[in-house]
């Protein structure tokens, strides 16, 4: 029961904790939430290179975790984390993006000094083995396969995005993990032969996982750390055998944006006034933990497609396509909004009858919090993400909605892309998007119907699915824009920077360049939540990178004790 590292969290970074930590013989001991996917146990939906099926099977998911996306008095609503092996990586649509050199020079000038492009950079190529490039911006021998979705197997729609973002200046670039800019590219998956490879299956393989000095515990979830005065000495779990407790001198949390600092919370570091509250002994007072938390706030606009340009069902990759642009607002970077283009749009007869596009910024200004409600383990933390508080995010998603109906207007686009409407990931979204036979009989009814005239489609259209507004009537009135930009705000999946990195002066940074919390000894954070703000990316790939480089400091220590 006593450890050499413990490791909270078996998501995108547990996992390569796990694997690059047991390597040199010390005994680590990685705890999961959720179940175990391992050998001949990983289920299909999970494999499935199309990752709706996984992405909407809640016993991935954390049932009770619900997130408020703007303070406008609306109640919060279910936040989708995954609750697995793998973590993210295990549901999510694969994304291999790494975001731009400066925003990892903007953490390193920010006080995570070490974390600059160049310093990064080696540890992106080391977790990735690229199966279209190899130059000095990839690695082709790590772990972690990354395969490019092919033009060839681009449906109609995808193609007439294409012209259209040609039409708006938009180049193609072969390559968006090269050159970071301005453009449209083939999407990067971390995917094998049609397969996903989560970081599950890559780094936790059977060679790995049949180390004796590295142990696997899953459905376990852990209540809080344990200490000796400010040395952290352990964790307390419960699972299927109950309340147990392990001890390790070193802990790892790697449990992501929204449990990591729930954890530090319940365990006496964080705020000491919101802890004094619930009661909660200090340990640490870190005013920083919970803060700071980001995300790419996002909106969406759909379409009908006809069969000849919907997606070909023996495709996978469900993003087919990724843009970048520079909005050109004041006080934010080049290259800040990013747009991603499926098309087929959800797992339902419905869904596969539409394309999407999903426009979202890429540099958010906008913070929020993670806040304890409870003590108690079971109750999740108040999450409050407070997208549109920075006006520069606000106005670029209105400025974004524009874009996209001008690339809608585009001929060979408008020829494809029928009734187009805007579209949301809300309540009654979430709901019609439950894996069940009743809404796959809804949705049939509903795309049947579609099908069956442009009349009635548009009228279901306005009457069933958007509530009225068009993409006409809301470029026409900036105030209804904007309303209806605040109503349907939504995130990418990509919380971040709860527990950030930075310099010893700054009051707010929780964890120094290599993950150690600040005022405790033995414990580490490696995941999302350290990132001193969120990246131009897809944020799987940038936290396996996290995990990676603290990996190495903590080995390269060991190597000296």
């Amino acid at each position: 029961m006593t450890f050499d590292y413990i490791i909270v969290g078996g998501g995108s970074s547990g996992c390569v904790m796990a694997n690059r930590l047991s390597a040199n013989g010390s005994r680590v001991l990685l705890i999961e939430a959720g179940r175990d996917t391992a050998g001949d146990a990983i289920p299909d939906d999970i494999l499935d290179g199309n990752p709706t099926r996984a992405y909407f099977n809640p016993a991935y998911q954390w049932p009770s975790l619900n997130a408020t996306p703007v303070r406008d008095g609306r109640k919060p609503s279910h936040y989708e984390q995954a609750r697995v092996m793998g973590g993210g990586s295990s549901i999510n649509a694969q994304v291999a993006n790494r975001g731009g050199p400066e925003d990892y020079d903007g953490w390193a000038s920010s006080g995570a000094s070490g974390w600059g492009w160049n310093d990064v950079l080696p540890y992106f190529r080391r977790l990735e083995a690229d199966q279209d490039f190899a130059n000095e911006y990839h690695g082709t021998d790590g772990p972690l396969p990354i395969k490019r979705v092919r033009k060839s197997e681009w449906s109609g729609f995808i193609q007439a995005v294409s012209r259209a973002y040609e039409a708006a200046g938009l180049p193609f670039r072969p390559d968006f993990n090269g050159t970071f800019g301005d453009g449209y590219s083939v999407v990067p998956l971390t995917n094998r032969d049609g397969r996903r490879v989560s970081a599950a299956i890559a780094y936790l393989t059977p060679q790995v996982r049949s180390r004796k000095n590295l142990t696997i515990l899953a459905d376990t979830t852990v209540e809080r750390l344990t200490f000796a005065g400010r040395a952290v000495t352990g964790v307390d779990t419960q699972g299927a055998s109950g309340r147990r407790s392990y001890r390790a001198p070193n802990v790892i949390v790697c449990a992501g944006a929204i449990h990591s600092p729930a954890i530090l919370m319940r365990s006496g570091i964080g705020p000491s006034e919101q802890l004094a509250k619930l009661g909660i002994p200090l340990v640490a007072d870190l005013s920083g933990v919970g803060q700071n938390l980001q995300e790419h706030p996002s909106i969406a606009v759909s379409a009908y497609l006809l069969p000849a340009n919907r997606m070909s069902p023996n495709v996978t990759g469900h993003i087919q396509m990724h843009a970048r642009y520079s909005s050109g607002v004041d006080g934010c970077p080049p290259t800040d909004m990013a747009i991603s283009a499926v098309a087929k749009s959800a797992w339902h007869p419905l869904g596969k009858r539409l394309g999407s596009l999903q426009l979202w910024v890429n540099r958010a200004y906008s913070t929020g919090a993670v806040t304890l409600r409870d003590r108690a383990y079971m109750v999740e933390p108040g999450v409050d993400f407070n997208w549109l508080s920075d006006r520069r995010d606000i106005d670029r998603l209105k400025a974004g909605f524009r874009f996209l109906a001008r690339l809608l207007q585009h001929e060979p686009l408008s020829a494809v892309a029928l009734d187009a409407f805007p579209s949301a990931w809300n309540r009654r979204a979430k709901q019609i998007s439950k894996i069940n036979r009743i809404n796959y009989g809804l949705t049939s009814v509903l795309a049947t119907l579609m099908d069956t005239s442009g009349g009635l489609r548009r009228n279901l259209i306005k009457n069933v699915i958007t509530d009225g507004d068009s993409i006409a009537s809301l470029t026409a009135d900036d105030n209804r824009l904007e309303a209806f930009v605040r109503r349907n705000v939504t995130g990418n999946w990509h919380p971040t920077s709860t527990c950030r990195m930075g310099a010893d002066s700054d009051p707010l940074a929780v964890t120094d360049s290599s993950g150690r919390v600040r005022g405790v000894m033995g414990l580490r954070i490696a995941d999302a939540s350290v990132m001193p703000f969120c990246p131009r990316a897809n944020t799987n790939i940038p936290t396996i990178m996290v995990a990676e480089k603290i990996a190495d400091a903590i080995s390269k220590e060991h190597a000296y004790d």
